[in-house]
């Protein structure tokens, strides 16, 4: 039958990537400036962040030059929305700079750990009295991309720690430590934008993924042929579509082994949908056909108390198909683990290692699977995000720093000047600095340029 119904499918449109508020701002700095530089720092002491989304931002908003279309369509918004419209602004970005953006992104390079209150990215244009002030309009659209990216990082990093400190005490060695934390978080994002940046945050540090779209962005905007790995799993319809008596579940265990243990293969198996216990004692009857076919089971207790259900969990598969002492001392299951899908964030990833190990078992007995928690359970104060503009340019040429200071909360208190960050050659410690000097030779430049202005990404990172 021929499609009736025309699809309505929303056009991106960067000139309304931004608050409403911002569609007026041109028209409300003072008339001698024609520069503007602003700065994006993550305001909360004594954390280490690892910087990411700049590079995804450039290539997905400012690579491509606005058009006349786009021109339009603002126009007609603003004057249905009551705000004023810099046509001759945007018309000028078309016929002066070509429909690309005019302004400078300069940013830590993606992935360098850096203590917070410093300056991660900067923005700037400058010898322009009608287009500066892109310099603000935009930061909704960078700011959002930098904090949340950066946030699901330092996040991870944070994990990954945690993760290796067990590895070195418990483990042989550490190679499982980048597939302990599993990315469950596609449906417990907002939207699948949220998926792509904050499912592509998660593989700085871990290879293990079930978010489609964020493993999608990160090989397609980082250059990587494949960035995260998963494996064949069941869930719960798959588990309850067998039947809720013991001996329909014998039939689903069964049905599992047989499809899809092959040799070196990992098959997660949920047990959780009736009686977990009386699933995982049914799977342990079948250890000679687990043990021939030369795979690994993964049992999912996702119900329960994890610290209960995890240690009983961990004691009937030890019974049942037996462990080796690594060179460590610690006990790892044979043919079998563990892992946690449920209730899983920072705070029960630790608690659950600290009660295996007490228990004389190496850590990578299990594996987790985050998904509120790991892409959802944050927000811009987490880290206490803002961008602010920190210096102007006069007509004269000269630049004049400007700042926030707050008499009723020191703590929002900006930057000023045109602003870097430094690094000592001497002690590896960052200084957010002037970018105009003069500097120690002992101190050097880490930021570069990230977005020439011309719609060229600069100094790619993969």
């Amino acid at each position: 039958m021929v499609q009736t119904y025309t699809p309505k499918i929303l056009k991106d449109n960067l000139l309304l990537r931004t608050d409403s508020y911002k569609l007026s701002h041109w028209s409300a700095y003072p008339e001698d400036v024609m520069g503007m530089h602003s700065y994006i720092e993550p305001r909360i002491k004594g954390e280490t962040m690892v910087p990411l989304g700049v590079q995804l931002v450039v290539q997905k908003h400012f690579t491509a030059p606005i058009t006349m279309a786009d021109i339009d369509e603002a126009e007609e918004f603003a004057a249905g929305h009551g705000e004023p419209f810099n046509r001759a602004g945007w018309e000028k970005v078309i016929n002066v700079y070509n429909g690309f953006i005019p302004f400078v992104i300069r940013a830590v390079p993606e992935g360098l750990k850096v203590p917070s209150s410093n300056v991660l990215v900067t923005i700037e244009h400058n010898n322009d009295p009608d287009l500066f002030s892109l310099v603000s309009y935009f930061e909704t659209l960078i700011l959002r991309g930098v904090w949340y990216a950066t946030t699901i990082a330092t996040n991870d990093y944070k994990n990954y720690l945690l993760f290796k400190s067990y590895a070195e005490k418990t483990c042989d060695n550490n190679d499982l430590v980048p597939f302990q934390l599993h990315d469950f978080g596609g449906r417990g994002v907002t939207v699948g934008e949220q998926a792509e940046v904050g499912g592509l945050a998660h593989l700085v540090y871990f290879r293990g993924s079930d978010t489609v779209e964020g493993i999608r962005s990160a090989n397609f905007y980082y250059t990587e042929k494949m960035a995260a790995f998963s494996v064949v799993a069941s869930e719960p319809s798959v588990q309850c579509a067998f039947g809720s008596s013991a001996e329909d579940q014998k039939k689903y265990l069964s049905h599992m082994i047989k499809t899809f243990a092959k040799p070196g293969a990992i098959v997660s198996i949920v047990m959780d949908g009736y009686d977990h216990f009386r699933e995982l004692q049914s799977l342990c009857e079948l250890k000679d056909e687990i043990v021939a076919s030369g795979a690994k089971i993964v049992v999912r207790p996702d119900s329960g108390e994890p610290l209960d259900v995890v240690p009983r969990t961990l004691t009937m598969l030890d019974l049942a198909f037996g462990h080796t002492v690594n060179s460590k001392g610690y006990k790892v299951l044979n043919t079998t683990g563990i892992l946690q899908g449920d209730g899983v964030d920072f705070e029960l990833i630790k608690a659950l290692l600290a009660k295996i190990e007490s228990m004389g078992y190496a850590s990578s007995n299990i594996v987790f699977g985050s998904g509120g928690s790991l892409l959802q359970k944050v927000n811009r104060d987490t880290y206490k995000w803002a961008q602010k503009a920190s210096a102007v340019q006069k007509l004269d040429g000269s630049w004049v720093d400007i700042y926030k200071d707050p008499v009723t909360d020191p703590g929002k208190k900006s930057k000023t000047g045109r602003l870097t960050l430094l690094r000592s050659k001497m002690t590896g410690e960052y200084m957010s600095a002037s970018a105009v000097g003069p500097h120690d030779e002992s101190w050097e430049d880490v930021m570069q340029v990230v977005y020439d202005g011309k719609g060229n990404l600069c100094n790619e990172t993969t």
